[in-house]
């Protein structure tokens, strides 16, 4: 009796332990090691601002909103939002609001006091937490000219863009001039350095609703929101796993739309409320300055790709991942959703020395985002810079794509850059 009893005791022991070793041994699932490998960039809303939102009494006839309440609501509702991410395991990284071109409310009086409208936008957006602030494209050369400079030198927290259709001369021209003036700044101080730029591109063929900035604007009639995700983790664990370009497609199905389901479940749940409307994900993918999170060398683990990036196989295998990413099955997408190649934001890319502006541009004619955050010599002329924004004009124009060109004139051509920002890594400068 004492053996049948002995038995039966380890019998049940057996069956006890059993479940919890094999919860132990089993692998977690490939979707919960992917949400290690991805930030949330960036939750935008988009809001339209009116000329009357910047009257003294702060009254606005074609809105109940005034311009604190506007951006009061918006901190809320992105607050709100990034506390339910947060709570589901996932890093929100930084809050920002973009609003419609800027000429539609700051320029729409007579003698506006322009100065005095973005130091109360600036005072509203620090008092309700907001550091990033997109004011929108220029849409004219006069408004290039005389207040992308003044938008840009007024606050860190403003950002504006400059519009360049393919064979505008005279807009190329006049962001060329304005890319120059901002690099030459020396006050106030953020502007040292040559940060301003940062804040600063052109654009052509870029839609609203792109929620990563200096590009950003919004194209809505009614509050909105969209999410970018900083993923170039994901990327690297994708694309070494897909091992050959045929693969790709197959991969980031199976693997990176699954993983971005439960953030659109979250923004779907907090678009039925009815405040901000939710148009989408931008699936770009965008590195970190994290030990492997380079976009350009995910691209490299490929065996298409025979040497470093830029080299034979790197442009098939931009276009293949372009068009896994813009093809998520069950994603519901926004903006450029393209392969982001931003110099001084992926530490691979800032150490190569095989490639050039050249390059740079050929890979935007299949993916996106265009040239990015890409250092040239402080003594390139006017002529040399504009011609550099026609060509990625030309290029969106001619492919309706959206691209953007983002350049920093710092230091000599071969020099190292000397940018201290956290956003930034030090890159060789580029001859154009």
């Amino acid at each position: 009796a004492r053996t049948f009893y002995t038995y039966m005791y380890l019998y049940l022991i057996f069956l006890i332990t059993i479940p919890h070793f094999a919860w132990t041994l089993a692998p977690p699932s490939p979707m919960t090691e992917l949400k290690k490998l991805f930030r949330i960039r960036t939750i935008t809303a988009f809001v339209r601002f009116v000329s009357d939102d910047f009257t003294d009494d702060d009254k606005s006839t074609e809105s109940t909103c005034s311009l604190e309440e506007k951006i009061r609501l918006s901190s809320e509702f992105l607050s709100n939002l990034q506390a339910k991410f947060e709570k589901s395991g996932y890093t929100v990284q930084t809050l920002r609001i973009a609003t419609n071109p800027f000429g539609e409310y700051l320029l729409k009086n007579e003698n506006v006091d322009l100065d005095h409208h973005l130091t109360r936008l600036d005072n509203i957006l620090a008092k309700y937490g907001i550091d990033f602030c997109s004011l929108g494209p220029a849409t004219s050369v006069d408004q290039i000219n005389n207040y992308c400079p003044r938008i840009i030198a007024s606050s860190p927290r403003l950002s504006c863009s400059a519009q360049i259709d393919g064979n505008d001369i005279q807009a190329a021209k006049a962001a060329a001039e304005c890319i120059l003036q901002i690099s030459a700044a020396s006050a106030p101080e953020f502007l040292q350095g040559g940060l301003g730029n940062f804040r600063f591109c052109s654009t052509s063929c870029c839609p609203g609703n792109i929620p990563f900035f200096p590009s950003a604007y919004s194209s809505q009639q009614v509050n909105s929101f969209a999410v970018g995700l900083e993923n170039g983790a994901m990327a690297y664990a994708l694309l070494s796993e897909s091992n050959s370009i045929s693969n790709i497609a197959k991969k980031f199905h199976e693997g990176m739309a699954p993983a971005l389901l439960p953030i659109q479940h979250i923004c779907e749940e907090e678009h039925k409320k009815g405040s901000f409307s939710f148009l989408g994900i931008d699936t770009s993918l965008n590195p970190s300055l994290d030990e492997g999170g380079s976009v350009a060398a995910a691209i490299e683990s490929l065996d298409e790709v025979r040497s470093d990036f830029g080299g034979p196989g790197t442009l098939a295998a931009a276009a293949e991942v372009t068009k896994a990413i813009q093809s998520l099955p069950s994603i519901k997408t926004t903006g450029y959703c393209g392969l982001m190649l931003p110099v001084c934001e992926d530490r691979r890319l800032a150490e190569l020395t095989n490639v050039n502006v050249t390059n740079f541009l050929s890979i935007s004619s299949v993916c996106g985002v265009g040239v990015d955050t890409f250092p040239i010599p402080a003594s390139t002329d006017r002529e040399s810079l504009q011609a550099l924004l026609l060509d990625v004009a030309a290029l969106a124009s001619r492919w309706n794509k959206p691209l953007s060109c983002r350049v920093f004139p710092v230091g000599k051509a071969g020099e190292m850059t000397n940018f201290d920002s956290p956003y930034l890594c030090n890159s060789r400068i580029y001859s154009l």
